[in-house]
């Protein structure tokens, strides 16, 4: 499969992360949850680079909601 997943299973936990995000937390941001997932499947061997793009979609998203 190699260091990336498949599309299909990067689908699949999307998925299952909003789905479970729409019953334990509807407040949280479907698309910084998105973000957070998508950035550790793009960068699984640099931890720097994907807290740097998780750093920057919080920031997105706190400035959204007017908080940042």
């Amino acid at each position: 499969m190699g260091s990336k997943m498949r599309t299909t299973d990067l689908k699949d936990l999307l998925k299952t992360v909003d789905q479970l995000r729409a019953e334990l937390h509807p407040d949280l941001d479907a698309k910084f949850l998105e973000a957070v997932v998508r950035a550790e499947e793009e960068n699984p061997e640099d931890d720097a680079e994907a807290v740097h793009v998780i750093q920057a979609a919080l920031k997105t998203a706190l400035t959204a909601k007017g908080v940042a």
